[in-house]
């Protein structure tokens, strides 16, 4: 028998739970009771009240260090009757059909092992007027399916912006909200978030200097000074321009790899922005510190629980996807202290200032050759990349924890 039920706490020094007289045929035969690793010997009685409640006594409650009130899933295996909280996690296809699946997989280990059940679905398996889903659970090694009810958090990890956007998507995951807490409920506009950074004293001073829809002779001005970033307002990074005026050469290089040059600034301008510069934005260039000859930045995954704290710190380049741990490219001790608590500030302000609720972010931390610190991204659903590589894959374990951790702390508050 799997089914969702309302815990409910009743003052009791004995091991008893006390469920609905429709479940107490299938239950009647339990004399254990399980959450994650820990199990009690129980006695099972039944109530004619609401068919959703199970009364657990407050000896189970303490125990088990289970949260009143939270919405539960019922198993039974043999004697034993297995609590579970249920944990969904909003996908675009079935688990099997993603390149996450052997994460998936982990995730759902430490979760039972946690006492929760993931349940992954996408979109059109979610069904509203029932209140329920159909989803995939990792168990005995295998995938299977499950009807459930939708459960009261939901992690989004909708892999993208564009898939994010569908209007089947949009329109789900706006009805899920009705009833249920989605965390990290959308991807940022980036410079949205840039706006609201510089508009906070505390924090503004990581920017670069930024401009909005800048004129030619802006671009023409900056240029002369140094080299500059032109980057999409909409979109994501494939719109990227670096530019440097080198005698009287204009050197162009687009997203990161091919590079050519033009006359002057008006040559590129009729090439690539015949319309001007107004769905674009001015960043100055970081002269980024280079390793073996190629610029890199810090990205800092952080997640909260309680509180926020580091989860990743590792380097990238920006001409290649491979990550590099803080050792290999000789950061120092004092830097990477510095840049761990810059991140938990950054997570700080962001969660007062973004809409929905946020359990985790990433961070891109430039650092110039002065050794000058530079906010150039912030993430919503940091890039899971780094659970695969062979110098983090011990930390995914504690990762996943700390998702299923900062659930509870969402149902408790």
């Amino acid at each position: 028998m799997r089914q969702t039920f309302r815990i409910k706490v009743y003052p009791n020094n004995k091991n008893r739970m006390i469920i609905p007289i429709k479940a107490y045929y299938h239950l009647q035969h339990v004399s254990v009771i399980q959450h994650g690793l820990q199990s009690l010997s129980c006695d099972i009685l039944s109530h004619h009240n609401n068919t959703d409640t199970i009364y657990l006594s407050s000896s189970i409650m303490n125990q088990l260090h289970l949260i009143n009130h939270a919405q539960i899933i019922l198993e039974t295996d043999d004697h034993t009757c297995h609590i579970y909280y249920p944990f969904g996690v909003f996908i675009h296809r079935s688990p099997h059909q993603t390149s996450y699946e052997r994460l998936y997989q982990e995730m759902a280990s430490v979760g039972q092992q946690k006492g929760f059940e993931t349940i992954f679905f996408s979109y059109h398996h979610v069904y509203l007027q029932t209140n329920s889903l159909t989803g995939f659970v990792w168990e005995e090694q295998q995938w299977k399916t499950i009807e459930t009810s939708i459960p009261s958090v939901i992690y989004n990890r909708i892999p993208n912006r564009k898939i994010e956007s569908h209007k089947k998507i949009q329109k789900i995951k706006q009805s899920l909200t009705t009833d249920s807490i989605i965390f990290n409920p959308d991807f940022f506009n980036k410079w949205q978030v840039y706006d609201d950074i510089m508009n906070h004293e505390r924090v503004n001073y990581l920017l670069p200097d930024t401009t909005f829809h800048p004129s030619i002779q802006t671009v023409q001005h900056k240029l002369f000074q140094h080299p500059i970033n032109l980057m999409a307002v909409k979109g994501d990074d494939t719109n990227h321009f670096y530019l440097e005026q080198v005698d009287d050469l204009i050197f162009v290089t687009y997203n990161h790899k091919n590079r050519q040059y033009y006359k002057n600034l008006e040559q590129f301008r009729q090439t690539y922005f015949p319309n001007g510069f107004r769905q674009y934005v001015l960043q100055d260039a970081i002269d980024l510190r280079q390793h073996q000859g190629d610029p890199f930045y810090l990205r800092v995954h952080t997640n909260k629980t309680k509180h926020w704290q580091v989860s990743f710190l590792y380097g990238r380049k920006n001409t290649s996807n491979e990550l590099f741990d803080t050792v290999t490219l000789q950061i120092e001790n004092h830097i990477i202290k510095k840049v761990k608590e810059l991140a938990l500030v950054l997570s700080k302000v962001l969660e007062n200032m973004l809409d929905g609720t946020i359990g985790e972010l990433g961070f891109d931390i430039g650092m110039d050759k002065e050794q000058r610190l530079w906010l150039l991204e912030v993430h919503a659903k940091p890039n899971w990349q780094v659970l695969t590589h062979p110098a983090f894959a011990d930390k995914t374990q504690e990762y996943f924890t700390s998702l299923f951790q900062f659930s509870l702390a969402i149902v408790s508050e």
